[in-house]
């Protein structure tokens, strides 16, 4: 497919030789007709995101961020950057539920800062500044460049006859370095964008905390795209028109996090962490609310209920968007907060 963002990649491989598999997917979706230059989450483009779900989503973030601002700012503002913002539902979500918060959005899309620019209770930037108390990243640390190796060879995109393709070349020190307690068998996906992000966090945060909610676990996941609701295998093939990304490899961000002096508390599922939060209370008294609207002869109301309702419940799917992964970074001397104690011990009882 021809696109802007292939162009650009041509020109830099015309340039340069072989580029790394993070500069080919920085341009793919951040450089001249990349993929993010505008928001493309909505049921009507290529995928939709837990806020996008429901809107009872940014109420529980709201809500596990009540404590960590008990712990920080307990009489004044809570100053939230939320990194990684897109069109800023989630950010509409939080500060319509949560009181008292000094709300700054970060995007590097200028789409993407257009639609922010247009909620006024936020300000918007294009990098992570202090002073901050809380970090968060939703859905953003799986879309941040990485490198490729395999075979003990660093992957590189290249311009072949009928489009992109891969070639090898020697590992260089940093990676050679990197990947030295790594090993693997498989390709492994060296996460050098989401490992310089939490470098930044460590300069920038003083004191506070950092919330990562994205897909992953102890190690990464394949590399693949995704357009139109549906999963894409050959990444190389339309770059701009397809998102990249692998599951987060969030073992290697803990152990990364506290090298750099950080708390990195136990990661947990998003099923858990919603039901600690009150997802069960909540359904119940949306099924009373319907209940009730069928008993005074609202029927649209309730079925309306009904179906938001269910939408709800994808959120806590453990097959869907409830296998999202929770990780929770502190900075010396702060508290867990009582939410993620109770969601390890609804995993080990």
């Amino acid at each position: 497919m021809q696109t802007a963002a292939a162009d650009a990649i041509r020109a830099r491989i015309r340039d340069h030789g072989p580029i790394g598999f993070d500069v080919f997917m920085d341009l793919a979706l951040y450089g001249p007709g990349g993929f993010y230059e505008r928001p493309p989450v909505g049921a009507d483009r290529d995928f939709v995101t837990s806020p996008h779900v429901h809107p009872v989503f940014g109420a529980f973030v709201a809500r596990a961020l009540e404590p960590l601002r008990a712990a920080l700012a307990p009489d004044g503002d809570l100053r939230l950057t939320e990194v990684g913002a897109g069109d800023g539902t989630l950010a509409r979500q939080i500060v319509e539920t949560m009181p008292a918060i000094a709300y700054s959005a970060v995007e590097v899309s200028a789409g993407a800062r257009a639609a922010l620019h247009a909620i006024d209770e936020i300000e918007v930037a294009g990098e992570l500044r202090p002073p901050v108390d809380v970090v968060l990243a939703h859905e953003l640390l799986d879309n941040l460049p990485f490198r490729l190796v395999r075979d003990n060879a660093e992957v590189t995109v290249d311009v072949g006859a009928a489009g992109f393709v891969e070639r090898s070349r020697p590992l260089d020190d940093e990676l050679r370095e990197l990947i030295t307690a790594r090993r693997t068998d498989d390709d492994l996906v060296v996460p050098t964008g989401a490992l310089a992000f939490i470098d930044r966090i460590a300069t920038v945060l003083e004191r506070g905390y950092v919330l990562l909610i994205d897909y992953g676990g102890d190690a990464s996941g394949p590399v693949h795209g995704y357009a139109r609701h549906q999963p894409i295998e050959d990444v190389l093939a339309s770059p701009g028109a397809v998102d990249v990304t692998a599951g987060v490899d969030f073992g290697w961000l803990s152990q990364h996090a506290r090298a750099r002096g950080l708390q990195a508390f136990p990661l947990v599922d998003q099923y858990d962490v919603l039901l600690a939060l009150g997802f069960e209370s909540w359904l119940r008294h949306e099924r009373a609310t319907q209940q009730e609207q069928l008993a005074r002869g609202a029927g649209i109301d309730a079925v309306r209920t009904w179906s938001m309702r269910s939408r709800a419940t994808m959120l806590v799917d453990p097959g869907g968007l409830g296998r999202m992964r929770w990780l929770l970074l502190a900075t010396d001397g702060l508290p867990r907060p009582a939410w993620l104690a109770e969601t390890a011990d609804r995993r080990t009882d």
